[in-house]
């Protein structure tokens, strides 16, 4: 079974890079994504480690990243917000101190 990346080797002939030894495809499925054309038919391959132990940290490493984008994630949208209200009150204040002098 092959799997092909844009630099022309194989993720299954090269160990992992955390332990070494052999990696093998876990599951295979594709996703059709809407473009401007129509649809676009993509095919997706989960590999992972031969070594559970090591697998099993690469995952816990793996949602440590999630859980870290998420929160970052959730403080910009936050942050956001409260620079949206600021302006909206901050044009408010300046609409009602004009003069009609």
């Amino acid at each position: 079974m092959k799997v092909i990346i844009s630099s022309g080797k194989t993720y299954l002939n090269e160990p992992c890079n955390r332990c070494g030894s052999e990696k093998r495809v876990a599951k295979k499925w594709k996703e059709t994504v809407p473009t401007l054309m129509g649809t676009t038919v993509i095919k997706h391959s989960q590999i992972v480690c031969m070594n559970e132990v090591c697998q099993m940290e690469s995952d816990k490493m793996l949602l440590k990243e999630a859980k870290k984008r998420q929160d970052v994630k959730a403080v910009k949208e936050a942050n956001n917000a409260l620079r949206k209200a600021n302006a909206l009150t901050a044009t408010n204040k300046a609409r009602k101190n004009t003069s009609r002098i």
